[in-house]
């Protein structure tokens, strides 16, 4: 079931969504830092994506049970049709850290700033609270991204802190600012006063 906003609504992507998926994400990521675009992924424009083996390897992680290490979930923004924005959560690689999960997202530059990202987030948060193995959702975000880090902390999430020079990408230094929700009934809530 999707979540309707104005002419949007948010679902559930399927394994077969996956091609679409990536081809939206390296759409974004090319618009990423772009006549006065905040960052927003760490690739340059040089860096060839390889699409055969990311649909295999996202596949696979797709379809991974969330108890289990490298599970991905993700979530679509769409115009009627057209795939306009994407959340997404993923797993760690150990078994130890599966009560976090990272979130990653991108919505096309078009459609930014007109309530699609808020109802991303809200649809991803909701998820993880609803899964019992699931206590934080964290996230990394570039210095740069005012706009990004204004709608997590709207939603709650607070600075962990900062990664000063985190990336080099086309020759601009990025400092990378980690932040993080806890989704969590049964753990001590985030102190909300900074």
């Amino acid at each position: 079931m999707g979540v309707a906003y104005a002419r949007t609504a948010v679902r559930p992507l399927a394994v077969s969504d996956v091609g679409i998926y990536l081809r939206h994400m390296i759409s974004v990521e090319a618009g990423s830092g772009v006549d006065g675009a905040a960052h927003s992924h760490a690739y340059g424009r040089d860096e060839h994506f390889d699409m055969e083996d990311g649909q295999q390897r996202e596949a696979l992680r797709w379809s991974t049970a969330i108890t289990q290490v490298g599970w991905r979930r993700a979530w679509g923004l769409f115009d009627d049709e057209e795939l306009i924005g994407y959340a997404d959560l993923a797993g760690g690689r150990l078994a130890s850290d599966l009560h976090r999960t990272k979130l990653g997202m991108g919505v096309a530059r078009p459609h930014r700033r007109q309530g699609g990202g808020t109802v991303l987030l809200g649809t991803v948060i909701a998820w993880a609270r609803a899964q019992t193995g699931i206590a934080w959702v964290d996230l990394g975000v570039f210095s740069d991204n005012a706009p990004a880090r204004a709608l997590y902390r709207k939603h709650g999430f607070r600075d962990l802190g900062v990664t000063a020079d985190r990336f080099r990408v086309d020759g601009v230094s990025l400092d990378e600012v980690w932040m993080t929700l806890n989704v969590s009934y049964d753990a001590d809530p985030p102190d909300d006063s900074s």
